[in-house]
């Protein structure tokens, strides 16, 4: 069993991290509240070097996705990544320390472009019921689902349990389809999140391919198409978005596509071979995504917007400008600030008229407007006007009934506003939360939300949740990519978007945990993120926190 001398104990300060080889593994060494702890280096999602991250308290912070770990366990605290780190001990020996790795211990290879976990998978600590097998039923195979599964097997929950996806797939990362799955950088083998054999040792019935027609919450019971009802003692609802239509002559036509799922991105890619144009109706997230991955196909594309600018109501004007240059800056094209007419076929394809006389053509057509909340199955739970489901922090919705994900309106805990948000993380925060209440705990929402974006090689970071603004503080250049946006209002943020800033969002993200969001004047005046963090660092009590 290898070991190593890594360091001198005044090397670290409290709060401080840093990687060390021992063998051939690369390890992460900590110190927190005066303690050394050893896990393994780099986060079991993609690969990130977690050195790069911040440290906030006993938890470290992945700088690409921001998943979290506990350094003194190697215990995964928030996903999206799906397992725990590795963990390895660490000595001290006068002034020196010493980390010890067990043989055959490796490392997630530098760059790695698809999950290659080295990490220690949750165990299955299912607890034997007194009296009664009950049934928990979710419904839905997407992030929360998936999440709340596993949570709850892991909170020692003992009964059936089944998951019940409409889809013909386990599931699997809906984010890699209008990026690396969409573009051919990713096959189908990167997107399943667990293979079949972990929902056979968890005992997690999934039930493919089934399509709800009615959730009644005062029956306890779920039905389908075309099988028997289900009946159970407590269910999840995680269901997720449909993706929104465009209600003008021809947007029915063979030829034009939403992207919701893998079979969707499938359909997408068969007709893009050969195809030489692609027109894009949306400037949102997943259109411009869309619109990167289809030119890296090496098609030409017109992305379709009624926005002045794209990501306009989420990033404003001047972080959507900037990204509007990248994509012109790779040979896309934009027709803006107008709505879509008609889309008409052609005898070259298609050809997408806009209200104000633009025209854009294309061999084919994707739509990326935004989802609805698929609720209208449900029955016994009260909606909100946007057909989300009005949910508590505890994410409870009515008699042993829960939610999750795109379809949940729940307390914003940084403002108690109620808020519902189509985020990839947050569906699987929210899972996760769900199966512990649902397990018999009594667990808030009290994270952060936080997505991700990447398109032509600049990532952006993003972090809280700002529906309108009073002002946007750009700390940093646009012009060098290097910079972190803040959105403003009365006098708080709310939000902020980072591009190149990745070490800063991941320890703004701890002072908002701790209570220590910058204030709007501190951030006009210049505020060091990592700095206050460290100094938040050196008082952690790392005893006093656990008591």
């Amino acid at each position: 069993m290898p070991e190593a001398r890594i360091a001198s104990v005044h090397d670290l300060a409290d709060g401080e991290m840093m990687t060390a080889t021992v063998g051939d593994t690369e390890v992460l060494v900590s110190r927190v509240d005066g303690r050394f702890y050893a896990c393994g280096a780099r986060c079991t999602h993609y690969g990130a070097p977690l050195a790069n991250g911040a440290l906030h308290g006993r938890f470290v912070v992945c700088p690409w996705h921001q998943a979290e770990f506990d350094v003194t366990t190697g215990a995964l605290a928030t996903p999206p990544a799906l397992d725990g780190l590795s963990r390895y001990h660490a000595r001290v020996e006068g002034d020196a320390v010493f980390v010890r790795v067990p043989e055959g211990a490796e490392t997630t290879p530098e760059g790695a472009t698809y999950r290659e976990s080295e990490g220690e998978t949750p165990a299955f600590v299912c607890q034997a019921c007194e009296e009664r097998t009950p049934t928990f039923a979710i419904v839905g195979g997407g992030a929360a689902g998936q999440a709340a599964a596993e949570a709850l097997r892991q909170a020692g929950f003992g009964g059936r349990l089944v998951l019940v996806t409409k889809e013909d797939a386990a599931p699997y990362d809906r984010t890699m389809l209008s990026k690396g799955y969409l573009s051919g950088d990713a096959g189908s083998d990167a997107l399943p999140l667990r293979d079949d054999a972990f929902f056979d040792a968890y005992e997690i019935e999934v039930l493919r391919g089934r399509t709800v027609t009615r959730l009644d919450a005062s029956e306890k019971t779920i039905y389908f198409e075309g099988a028997e009802p289900l009946r159970y003692d407590k269910a999840l609802v995680a269901t997720g978005g449909t993706p929104r239509t465009l209600g003008v002559p021809g947007a029915d036509a063979d030829g034009v596509f939403t992207l919701r799922t893998a079979a969707d991105a499938d359909r997408i890619a068969e007709r893009a071979e050969g195809a030489e144009r692609a027109v894009v109706i949306g400037s949102g997230f997943i259109g411009m995504e869309a619109a990167a991955s289809l030119t890296k196909r090496g098609l030409a594309v017109t992305v379709v917007s009624t926005s002045q600018v794209p990501f306009e109501n989420v990033l404003g004007e001047e972080v959507g400008g900037l990204f509007q240059q990248i994509h012109e800056e790779n040979g896309v094209t934009f027709c803006l600030g107008s709505g879509v007419e008609a889309i008409e076929q052609t005898d070259a394809g298609f050809a997408v008229r806009t209200e104000d006389g633009q025209t854009a053509e294309g061999d084919l057509v994707v739509v990326g407007i935004g989802v609805v909340p698929a609720t209208d199955f449900l029955e016994g739970v009260t909606l909100g006007d946007d057909g989300g489901v009005i949910a508590d922090a505890h994410l409870a919705a009515g008699s042993d009934l829960w939610v999750a994900g795109d379809i949940a309106q729940f307390p914003n805990p940084q403002t108690g506003e109620r808020v519902r948000i189509e985020h990839w993380q947050l569906a699987q925060q929210h899972g996760r939360i769900a199966a512990r209440n649902m397990a018999g705990q009594a667990v808030r929402y009290e994270s952060i939300p936080f997505f991700w974006s990447g398109q032509f090689g600049t990532n952006v970071r993003y972090l809280g949740h700002a529906e309108g603004w009073d002002a946007v503080h750009i700390d940093g250049d646009l012009g060098e990519k290097r910079f972190i946006a803040y959105y403003l209002k009365d006098s708080q943020v709310l939000a902020a978007a980072g591009v190149g800033r990745d070490r800063e969002m991941t320890a703004l993200r701890g002072l908002i945990l701790a209570g220590e969001t910058p204030t709007a004047d501190e951030v006009r005046e210049g505020v060091d993120l990592l700095a206050r963090l460290e100094h938040q660092n050196a008082a952690y009590d790392l005893e006093t926190v656990d008591a």
